[in-house]
């Protein structure tokens, strides 16, 4: 049985919030809770004091705030998780670092001690700076200019152990409902971690030693059966930290972390995947971290567009879908406007959404900022929609089709690690798929029945297990139709693919710092391209129920791939006939059909004044401005029923009218967002 939905807000602790216990701000946590509550918030998420081992001889003093959050927000009905990272400390040896963290990192409250002081820390009697991640080029304690930190390594077992009394701590003082455990990941890369507990995994499972930083014929080398050891390794750190954690929590017990993209090469060098953190999770964040929607203009803020954090999440949804559970996406917003589309983004991709804003990026003075709304001022009307209307957002994602996600791919070829290689070809049929009216599904293995899902994509599939290909064989033996393209090595399918597989000689693998403060990424993994070969051949049919065409997705495919794949997928009780501009999700729910349909793109602008002062930027702009654009007002569907509209975000203005099985959507002008509710037949 999934976790309950959830409508979560930041409940944001700043400095004078550790003022306690004090009377004027015990008043204040009774007046936010409730106010919470009216603006339908369900459940509230702590933010601040984030690099929590920073606040070790405070803890009695915060988790006694915490606890009365807790008992306050329960009082109003409202939930609360804390939300922290489990191995990050902010560490800093000059003035310069010291003003970079501070600026930078405004939303943890960068407090921590001196490297002084830090030399003697311990917890319950074990020394925090034995748990430090190890840089595998010098052996030093491993440096993360971008935070300004040190990080333990989640491997460590004298760590786990700490963390896990800390957790039993915490919960048994504070009465959390839920926890978001961040930073179990490795945020330099391929740069960690060589400590003596990741060496010494390495070497069980390989009978080696974990070769020096300048072995080529190791470090980027995936023709190396020891190199993919070592990636897997690294992935498998996390989930087993998080199957630890979890046999120290109560069953139902939320409990989830950071939830950056695990499909994208990021994930490989960072050791991320949602599937892994699942082994303790029983909740799965979908981080869309900037703007929702984007600003195009800012190249130092991110800007992620629509369609690709569709993309994004489908991956996270399919490993929430595999194990049962509940997704979530988190967003920032600083206005209503704002803060209805993050809302609507994660309606959208089936998911329940946690809104905050992100005021401390946005680089202006306090007395600014404390003019600019809280959570509890923004989300009242999107929460509200969904607090009304609880029936349109209870089903389950359709999925009419499935894309293949190849962990074989990922994990075990350099294709899988590079931008511009499987990542590529697996974003770009999801967005072909959503702009044009279907509804897929990441899946990670093929169905025992077909009917589950009729046809499966295989888009740029460098390398199935031979377990995968026999999966495959079984599915299209049962009547399961396959499309593959690009480089793939089913058999049958012929092609002159010759992909790399290995790091050219004089690329480094590893995580550079060339200005002393932002970490940057080797270039191949950004810019290698992959050498196409010559194609001599339309779609092939190797085998009954077997597709395949040797051309990437964006070389010329498309149009056919998409009239092909028609043929297959399994049929909705509703489908898009035409539209213009929006991405679909479509949901089966108790009653009827949902179809909800979001603007793919926007005219976005913000406060210019505000912008021109601020003393740094990072993540976040100051949205004044979300507007609908390349949208046509009419939808055309074929369906028996004409729908129910809404437009939470537009007041009245839509109209219906249908004949002859067909049915026309007027959405108000500039619409961004309706959902149509299509009953049952009786």
């Amino acid at each position: 049985m999934k976790p309950a939905s959830h409508r979560i807000a930041t409940w944001w602790i700043h400095w004078e919030d550790l003022n306690w216990p004090d009377g004027d701000n015990l008043d204040k946590i009774k007046a936010r809770a409730q106010r919470y509550a009216e603006a339908g918030v369900s459940a509230a998420m702590l933010f601040g004091t984030h690099f929590r081992w920073d606040f070790l001889p405070y803890f009695t003093q915060l988790h006694d705030y915490i606890a009365t959050v807790a008992e306050q927000l329960h009082g109003c009905g409202v939930k609360l998780f804390d939300h922290h990272s489990v191995s990050l400390i902010h560490r800093y040896d000059t003035v310069e670092e010291m003003r970079h963290v501070v600026l930078d990192s405004g939303p943890h409250l960068p407090f921590c001690p001196s490297r002084e002081a830090a030399k003697t820390w311990e917890y319950r009697g074990r020394r925090l700076n034995d748990w430090r991640m190890i840089d595998v080029r010098d052996g030093k304690p491993l440096y993360l200019p971008q935070y300004t930190a040190e990080g333990f390594c989640h491997r460590n077992p004298e760590f786990r152990q700490a963390y896990k009394d800390y957790v039993r701590e915490l919960v048994a003082t504070t009465g959390i409902d839920g926890l978001s455990a961040d930073d179990a990941i490795y945020y330099m890369h391929l740069n960690a971690c060589g400590c003596p507990h990741c060496r010494e995994e390495f070497r069980k499972r390989t009978g080696l030693e974990l070769p020096p930083a300048d072995d080529a014929g190791f470090w980027g080398n995936w023709d190396n059966p020891a190199w993919q050891q070592w990636i897997d390794l690294r992935s498998d750190a996390a989930g087993d930290f998080y199957a630890d954690l979890r046999t120290v929590l109560p069953g139902d017990f939320v409990l989830t972390g950071c939830g950056a993209n695990s499909a994208a090469p990021i994930g490989v060098m960072a050791g991320s995947d949602a599937r892994s953190f699942l082994r303790g999770w029983n909740y799965v964040n979908m981080e869309m971290s900037g703007n929702t929607p984007p600003y195009k203009h800012d190249p130092l803020t991110t800007n992620r567009s629509v369609p690709v954090r569709l993309v994004n999440a489908s991956h996270h949804q399919a490993a929430a879908r595999e194990q049962g559970v509940r997704a979530f996406c988190t967003g920032f917003a600083h206005s209503t406007e704002n803060a209805n589309h993050v809302w609507a983004t994660s309606k959208l991709l089936g998911a329940d959404a946690w809104i905050g804003t992100l005021k401390m990026r946005l680089g202006l003075p306090r007395r600014i900022l404390n003019t600019l709304p809280n959570e509890e001022d923004i989300t009242g009307t999107a929460f509200g929609f969904e607090k009304t209307h609880p029936e349109l957002f209870s089903g389950e994602l359709v999925g009419q089709l499935g894309v293949y996600y190849s962990y074989e791919t990922r994990n075990h070829t350099l294709y899988g690690s590079l931008e511009k290689g499987y990542y590529r070809d697996y974003g770009r049929t999801l967005t072909l798929l959503f702009r044009e009216g279907l509804s897929p599904h990441t899946v990670f293995s093929f169905p025992e029945d077909p009917a589950d899902y009729p046809v499966i994509l295989i888009p740029g599939a460098a390398r199935l297990a031979p377990e995968e290909l026999s999966a495959m064989e079984r599915y299209l033996n049962a009547g399961g139709k396959v499309v593959a393209m690009g480089p793939t090595n089913i058999p049958g399918c012929e092609h002159s693919w010759q992909l790399p597989n290995r790091v050219e000689p004089g690329d480094t693998v590893f995580t550079t710092v060339p200005d002393g403060i932002h970490a940057k990424r080797p270039a191949w993994i950004q810019n290698r391209e992959v050498p196409e070969p010559v194609h001599d051949r339309d779609w092939q049919t190797p085998c009954p129920g077997l597709y395949y065409n040797s051309r990437r997705p964006e070389e010329g495919v498309e149009a056919s791939l998409l009239e092909l794949v028609r043929h297959f997928v399994k049929p909705l009780p509703v489908e898009i006939l035409k539209s213009r501009g929006y991405l679909f999700s479509f949901s089966r729910c108790e009653g009827g059909t949902v179809v909800q349909a979001l603007a793919a793109d926007y005219d976005v602008d913000i406060n210019h004044e505000l912008d021109s002062i601020r003393t740094h930027r990072s993540r976040v702009n100051l949205l004044t401005k979300i507007e609908a654009i390349g949208v046509d007002r009419e939808i055309r569907l074929a369906a028996t029923k004409t729908p129910v509209i809404y437009t939470p975000f537009n007041g009245e203005g839509a109209a219906v009218s249908g004949e002859n099985g067909t049915c026309t959507v007027t959405l108000p002008e500039k619409c961004s967002y309706a959902v149509l509710y299509f009953p049952n037949e009786e």
